[in-house]
Parts: C-alpha cells; sequence; structure tokens
C-alpha cells in the first residue's frame, strides 16, 4: 500500500483490523484507512504525519522490504491465515487451562467458528441476557438509534438500524429511484451513504437530487432556465448542501462482492442498490433465474449483517393488468420469494387502482408489507414530479384530495372493514403531519 497507492482502495475492501497481529502495522493500516476515507492523500508522508515522525524509520523500512505491490493479495491471504492461526493458539491455550467441560465449550465453540470462517461466534446465556436487557432499560443507558426516511408518519412506526435489510418495491416508472433517493438524502445527514446505480446516469440522478434537495423545478434544470432570483437561494445554500455525505456510485454490471468491495472501500453505512435484479449474479448463468436472484439476496442480506450496514435493496414489482388490478402485497415482488425472507421491512410503492378518486400523476401509495420490529399500513402521497419530492398527504399537501374522498368513503367502509383499499376508504379525521396513524 505504501508504495501503490493505485491498490488502496481493493486493498481496502479485503483487509480487515483482525488480520493484524503486530500493532505498529495496525496503525499504519487505520492510519490510511482514515485519510482515504476523508478523500486526502494516500502516501507515506501523510501516514507519517498522522501516526508521528517517530515511526519514519519503520515506515522506510517496510518499503524496502516489500519489493513489488503485484502480489498484495497474495501477502493478505497469508496474513488473515496467519492471524487465524495465532486465534486458534489462544484459545487452545484456554482450553488446556480449563479445569471444567463447561469451561471448554465456549472456547471450543468459537476455535470451531474460527476454522469455519474466522468470524467469532457470540452465545449469551438467559443470565446474560438478562443482565444486558436491565442494563439497556436504565434511564442513563444511551437510546437506540434507528435510522429514518425522511417521512415522518412512516418513521414512527418502523425501527430499523444499521445491519438491517430494507426493500423498495415498485414497478417501472411508479418512482421508486425518486423515493429512495429521498430517503437516501435524509440519511446522509447523519450517516455515510453510497447510492449505486445500476441503471440510471450519474447526470439524471445529479439533476433528481438537486430538484429535491433545492427545491428546484426539474424543468428548469433540464432546460437550463433557472432565475437568477432562483441561483441567488441556491448559492446561499450550496455550503450546506454539501455537506451531505451522499456518494452515488454508477455501477452497471456489478456482482455482490464488488459492491461489498467498495462500500467497505469508502465505509459506507448505508448502502441503496437500484435495483436488486440488475446484480449479475455469482451462480452459473444456467441456473434458473429465481435460483439467481435468491442467492444475491442472501449475499446481500449476509453483508448487511456482518459489517453492520444497512442494505436498502430496490425491486421491481410484477406489473398489474388494470382491468384484474388489486393493491400489490411483497409476494408481488419479481423473481424470487427470498427478497421477502431476507428483509426486515419492505415497502411497496405503486400508483392508485382505476377506481381510486386519488389523481394517477400526481399521488402514489406507499405499503408496509412486512415490518418485523414495527407496524404495517398505507399511506396516500402527494407526488411532486417537478421538484422531485414525495410527501404523505395531510395539511395542505393533501387535505383537499382527501376530504374529496369522504362521502365515496363512508359507503366503502361498511362494506371493507379489513385492509384498506385506495379506492374504497373512508377518512374520518385528518391527521397533520405529527400524526403517526396510517389511513
Amino acid at each position: 500500500m505504501l508504495i501503490d497507492p493505485s491498490i488502496i482502495r481493493e486493498l481496502l475492501a479485503e483487509v480487515q483490523e483482525q488480520d493484524f497481529l503486530h500493532p505498529t502495522n495496525l496503525l499504519v493500516f487505520n492510519a490510511a484507512r482514515t485519510l482515504f476515507r476523508s478523500g486526502d492523500p494516500v502516501d507515506a508522508i501523510a501516514i507519517r504525519d498522522r501516526i508521528g515522525e517517530q515511526y519514519t524509520d519503520y515506515l522506510v523500512q517496510l518499503m524496502e522490504i516489500t519489493p513489488t505491490s503485484v502480489n498484495w493479495d497474495f501477502y493478505a491471504r497469508m496474513m488473515h491465515e496467519q492471524a487465524v492461526v495465532q486465534r486458534c493458539r489462544d484459545l487452545a491455550e484456554r482450553l488446556s487451562l480449563a479445569a471444567t467441560l463447561d469451561e471448554c465449550r465456549p472456547a471450543a465453540a468459537q476455535l470451531q467458528q474460527l476454522l469455519a470462517d474466522g468470524q467469532k461466534l457470540e452465545a449469551w446465556t438467559m443470565p446474560e441476557l438478562l443482565e444486558s436487557f436491565f442494563k439497556s432499560q436504565e434511564p442513563d443507558a444511551p437510546k437506540q438509534e434507528f435510522i429514518t426516511f425522511g417521512l415522518a408518519a412512516v418513521d414512527k412506526g418502523t425501527y430499523i438500524t444499521k445491519g438491517d435489510v430494507v426493500v423498495l418495491g415498485g414497478c417501472a416508472s411508479d418512482g421508486k429511484t425518486c423515493l429512495a433517493l429521498q430517503m437516501a438524502w435524509n440519511m446522509a445527514k447523519k450517516y455515510k451513504v453510497g447510492f449505486f446505480s445500476l441503471e440510471t446516469d450519474r447526470e439524471k440522478i445529479r439533476d433528481r437530487l438537486m430538484a429535491y434537495s433545492a427545491q428546484l423545478r426539474l424543468p428548469d434544470i433540464k432546460k437550463k432556465t433557472i432565475g437568477e432570483e432562483r441561483w441567488t437561494v441556491l448559492a446561499r445554500q450550496a455550503a450546506e448542501l454539501a455537506k451531505r455525505d451522499f456518494t452515488v456510485i454508477r455501477f452497471p454490471e456489478k456482482r455482490v462482492a464488488d459492491i461489498r468491495a467498495v462500500s467497505q472501500a469508502y465505509g459506507f453505512q448505508v448502502i441503496f442498490v437500484d435495483y436488486v435484479q440488475l446484480i449479475v449474479p455469482e451462480t452459473d448463468t444456467r441456473t434458473p433465474r429465481h435460483e439467481q436472484i435468491a442467492s444475491i439476496s442472501r449475499d446481500l442480506h449476509a453483508f448487511a449483517q456482518k459489517s453492520g450496514t444497512l442494505v436498502v435493496e430496490l425491486a421491481q414489482l410484477h406489473r398489474m393488468d388494470q382491468a384484474s388490478w388489486r393493491a400489490p402485497t411483497m409476494h408481488d415482488l419479481k423473481e424470487t420469494s427470498q427478497l421477502e425472507q431476507d428483509a426486515d421491512l419492505i415497502f411497496l410503492l405503486y400508483r392508485p387502482g382505476p377506481k381510486s378518486k386519488l389523481d394517477k400523476n400526481s399521488s402514489r401509495i406507499l405499503t408496509i408489507g412486512k415490518n418485523k420490529e414495527g407496524r404495517q399500513g398505507d399511506w396516500p402521497l402527494y407526488f411532486d414530479g417537478e421538484k422531485q419530492t414525495f410527501s404523505v398527504m395531510a395539511e395542505k399537501d393533501g387535505r383537499s384530495v382527501l376530504q374529496a374522498l369522504q362521502a365515496e368513503g363512508r359507503k366503502a367502509q361498511a362494506r371493507n372493514r379489513g385492509r384498506w383499499d385506495p379506492g374504497q376508504m373512508e377518512i374520518s379525521e385528518l391527521p397533520g403531519d405529527d400524526e403517526d396513524m396510517p389511513f
């Protein structure tokens, strides 16, 4: 890494802290990773400046004893294996000192896990679970951090954390990329977010994002007719917009391994993949399509859990025939049911049905079809296409539309007391922006 900066991105994706046994080498590695993630140059001078001049001679020695960077991946595998061997030795020593069978079991389990894949096995007894729970509920204990999507009414019923998988399903042209950009932009205020675009080019992503984040009219952006007054406002906003930790990765025809490598290299805490059915499978191309997508889903799920990264997967839904239209469910996700199984939360975005009084162009329905730790429900959204913005229909954005539905809705509610149908409903009480109940 010190003699060839061109390998740094790939190297940081493959090498982990636990692969180092030598503390000084780990110090050098962490300094290089910090420099890379902050966008600064990564070379021996910059690293020495970060870790201290007392390491100058050691850095020179490292550079002198390594003749080439060509074999770096082989060296990395050697180092990883040596680190695993050393941890096995440490566990073996613990086993040799154990006095009872019960003392042997935890070390033996960790040893078996190390030999399987090099990952540490975690096991909690019931007393340990109780102790951990009581501590978590103490008044001064830190509150668990949940990641929000930028739609207040939806956020109040979801409890998503890093390491989870979220699926956002929608048919083509229903706005799932636009909604995903809005969600990603809101998350980037607090987290390091990567948006992997496998379909839409960078310029279109850029223009959509600017329309939403700066509330510019998309037609004005496309035609270059942004007025002088709006430019003045935008100039004042620029510094604040630039603070968002948001990176777009144009990534056509890539595999899960590539997404994982880039995510780890950039240090993303949240990634969006637009969309999952476009990922190139690792399996044989002769494998049935549903098995290919199932394998992709499992790989992304494993990456989310092992790395502690929130993974948001955009996915296509089966297109509905208008003559036999019904509200889609999570079972309408194309290709495989594995997407349903691996997701902690599933959003479904679609246009109102043919019997609905909602406008098909300026409104959408957002359904939470699966939520492992929260509520499900349906929310009508107002879609401002010119500014690429979704908002829950309430107050001035949607009140007049919802009021127009009341008369028809009262009759429909009597017939349909079950699941809400956007074409047949009653709205007896219109919520404000702070209401958290789905319609």
